[in-house]
């Protein structure tokens, strides 16, 4: 484990300080990028840089693995990039660790409050976890927690793994860390809305959601 990584780790431990930013009002950002394929159609690509971690910026383009499950047995796993979400309305990317009883919480209502009501009107979920329930980061041990998750919580969304948050660490605060991490992207990737830490209010999340699918 690198410096970085220890260090995060280490801040994670301070979670149920919750810290959130934005809303879901006003424009942010510019129109997708479009390109034309020979066949003549329109396809989607990520914005370009600049990127960033706050509020009214623009998420990079971020890998992870996408965990394939039978029932809670690992069929193996497969690539997955923000950029996939191209074309949704809303994305919302919640990181998790398999200790956290915040996000224990959280998770047993997603499918029912958030994915069931407003997946069909444009709304995507990646839900990442970087650790399992005894803080291992090993991919394979990873990888079989996720289908456990995935299964014990009855997830028809993405559940994805991203070992020592390699790849989602950068949008926590360095200076107070906290989990669950949310944040929802509008379909420019532009962050919209972000909270880490034990959500003050779930229905803040759902107001920002319905404010999206209504621009």
């Amino acid at each position: 484990m690198n410096k970085t990584t220890s260090l995060l780790a280490a801040l994670l431990l301070l979670t149920g300080c919750a810290w959130e930013s934005g809303g879901s009002t006003g424009d942010a950002g510019e129109p997708d990028a479009q390109q034309t394929d020979a066949g003549g159609d329109v396809q989607l690509v990520y914005p370009p840089p600049p990127y960033g971690t706050a509020y009214g910026e623009t998420a990079e383009n971020i890998q992870v693995e996408r965990c394939i499950c039978d029932g809670d047995e690992p069929q193996g796993g497969e690539a997955l990039e923000l950029a996939d979400y191209l074309g949704a309305k809303a994305v919302l990317i919640t990181v998790h660790a398999g200790w956290c009883t915040y996000c224990k919480q959280q998770s047993a209502s997603m499918q029912h409050d958030l994915y069931e009501p407003y997946h069909d009107r444009g709304l995507e979920i990646m839900l990442v976890l970087f650790q399992d329930d005894r803080r291992r980061e090993d991919r394979d041990l990873l990888l079989d927690y996720c289908c456990y998750y995935k299964d014990h919580y009855h997830m028809a969304f993405d559940v994805v793994i991203d070992p020592g948050a390699a790849a989602t660490g950068q949008f926590f605060r360095p200076d107070e860390a906290g989990t669950p991490l949310n944040m929802l992207l509008d379909d420019e990737m532009v962050i919209r809305y972000k909270v880490e830490g034990l959500i003050p209010d779930s229905h803040i999340i759902e107001g920002n959601i319905e404010g999206l699918l209504g621009e």
